[in-house]
């Protein structure tokens, strides 16, 4: 504050005057030197609480120079990831082939109709009078239908029905122009090892733990690119609530600029102004960082999303993200979160489904030790006229005569089944090699969890903390400022309270940034907790889906399940995920 006197008419110097100043008419106008007055404001020493949210309005509102802005909240961009990103359509490719192998395998058990018809015509020296001609001439048509079919216990069954017509010049051949059929049935059925549904459905229950896997590796891929998502949709959020910072702290240099032209030959020199210009010269430098911080992450974030819309807008696109934070204040139990883990977790379960995998290798290669013994029965039915007259034929082939029957055995074994017996120990070795990698799943899976716990619970305290430190410096920054405003110039005195003021504003600032990264931090680590216990996608309410009629894989997102381990998001449900380009706008 300036205190301005005048000076008395006459040019008499009032400093020097003798007169008594309670003398009823003496001269009672001073000068007084604005350098010499010192007025010690009455300041409150005691902290307060101001309010140091004060961007949280401004954050949803435009902080960049370009023409077009997108707003969106956690969800929307959620909804638009599952939907667009290049990432997530792979590995649901890569699901949806492992289900396509399990119907591949299962379809082996179908039946199959099997037809075949073949014309042919011999022509071969007589090698017997029999022929009563120089060559045997043979014209026949044999057109064979039927159907196959593999049990799941290895049995394998096999109807045909055989029609043949078939004319000889030879002079034994009765009668002339034959029509025949034949109905056969034919069975085999292992008798000892390789007899069992284990080893005969062993190709499709592999086919169905690779596809489990396979479905595991998904969901881990899934949530590690939601982490990413979230944490890059924080950390936007955190480098806007920077650059209003900045952009805050710059104003406040700004303002002690003016003022000290102001006083510039009056009770501020040279020197003051140099530094406060120098000061607002490096702020001003430290805004076009953080803008292009602010830019380079809503790149980060359009590419973890994958939309083209956002791809192809950067650089001329706005990305104004609308949710806060919200902090509540849970506590966790390790003990529970490392069970959760250890029953969710996407890695422990595909380590777990590979032992089961080795579980079957030995099962089988038990089964290929034993000799390979095959029972076999052929029976059937046969009839036989002339003048190709095959419809009295299949008459007679069931109304004539009986059935023909043969039965037997069929034996394999190799000598000294040396091949056999090592797949099985290889099969053992590869089990006791599973065994150590879930071990060692679980090990990892368990330290992630207590990591991120940490993690969590310093992030929850660093709340408190940077907030009474952003508290404490807003405080400092009050006094400095009003000690500053109501000095005048002393020379190196002023120039010291200048240079503290300057500080403090600095300081002040790195406590907002502070308190708004340990906000963003403890926000991922929330989300890094949940996908170590990989409950990240019930969280969110994701859930991978089928098609009706096929095996593509899609995510949806209902409602969000956060609960008791970490409420993120306040934001309402977006009905699609094409609202973030149609929420596209010209800026007036």
């Amino acid at each position: 504050m300036l205190v301005v006197a005048a000076r008395p008419a006459g040019g008499q110097n009032p400093a020097i005057t003798d007169q008594n100043p309670d003398t009823p008419g003496a001269n009672h106008l001073e000068i007084v030197d604005p350098l010499a007055l010192r007025i010690t404001p009455a300041i409150d020493e005691d902290v307060v609480d101001p309010p140091v949210d004060w961007w949280h309005g401004s954050v949803t509102q435009s902080v960049l120079d370009v023409p077009h802005w997108v707003t969106f909240d956690l969800e929307t961009v959620l909804l638009d990831t599952l939907h667009s990103s290049p990432r997530i359509s792979s590995v649901s490719r890569d699901a949806s082939i492992s289900l396509e192998k399990i119907i591949q395998q299962d379809a082996a058990f179908d039946s199959t109709v099997l037809f075949d018809s073949t014309l042919g015509r011999t022509s071969d020296p007589a090698g017997n009078t029999l022929v009563g001609a120089d060559r045997l001439n043979e014209e026949s048509l044999i057109t064979r239908g039927g159907i196959r079919r593999s049990g799941r216990r290895g049995t394998i069954v096999d109807l045909a029905q055989e029609f043949e017509f078939l004319d000889s010049n030879s002079n034994f051949f009765d009668p002339t122009d034959q029509g025949k059929t034949r109905l056969s049935l034919s069975l085999s059925q292992p008798l000892l090892g390789r007899g069992g549904q284990v080893y005969n459905e062993r190709l499709l229950t592999q086919a169905r733990l690779d596809a489990d896997i396979s479905w595991n590796e998904m969901r881990s891929d899934v949530e590690r690119r939601i982490a990413d998502v979230v944490a890059a949709y924080w950390k936007l959020y955190e480098l806007r609530c920077h650059l209003l910072q900045q952009n805050e702290l710059l104003k406040r240099g700004r303002r002690i600029e003016e003022i000290i032209r102001a006083r510039r030959g009056f009770d501020a020199g040279g020197i003051e102004l140099a530094k406060a210009r120098q000061r607002v010269a490096r702020r001003v430098d430290r805004k076009v960082l953080l803008t292009a911080e602010v830019k380079k992450q809503q790149a980060r974030l359009a590419s973890l999303v994958g939309s083209e819309e956002l791809s192809a807008a950067q650089g001329t696109l706005e990305m104004i993200p609308l949710e806060s934070p919200v902090f509540p204040d849970i506590q966790f139990n390790l003990r529970d979160a490392v069970l959760q883990g250890i029953e969710n977790r996407p890695e422990v379960r595909a380590a777990a489904t590979d032992l089961e995998s080795a579980a079957l290798s030995i099962q089988v290669t038990r089964a290929e030790l034993a000799p390979q013994l095959n029972a076999v029965v052929d029976t059937y039915l046969a009839g036989l006229n002339g003048n190709y007259n095959v419809f009295q034929s299949l008459v007679d082939q069931v109304s004539e005569g009986s059935p023909g029957v043969s039965a037997g055995l069929r034996y394999e074994m190799p000598s000294g089944r040396r091949a056999a017996r090592s797949r099985h120990r290889e099969a053992h070795h590869r089990y006791q090699q599973r065994s150590e990698d879930l071990r060692e799943a679980i090990q990892l899976t368990r330290a992630e969890i207590e990591t991120s716990l940490i993690t969590v619970n310093t992030a929850m305290q660093q709340q408190r903390t940077k907030h009474r430190l952003l508290v404490t410096a807003i405080n400092e920054e009050r006094i400095l400022t009003r000690r500053w405003e109501m000095m005048g110039g002393d020379g190196a005195a002023v120039g010291t309270v200048l240079e503290n003021l300057l500080d403090a504003q600095q300081r002040r600032t790195d406590a907002e940034r502070e308190w708004i990264t340990a906000q963003s931090q403890y926000l991922s680590s929330l989300v890094n907790l949940q996908r170590a216990m990989g409950t990240l996608l019930m969280r969110k309410g994701i859930a991978p889906v089928k098609e009706q009629c096929g095996t593509a894989i899609h995510f949806i997102q209902n409602d969000s399940t956060d609960g008791p381990t970490g409420q993120l998001e306040t934001g309402t449900f977006a009905p699609s995920p094409s609202d973030i380009p149609s929420n596209l706008e010209e800026r007036p």
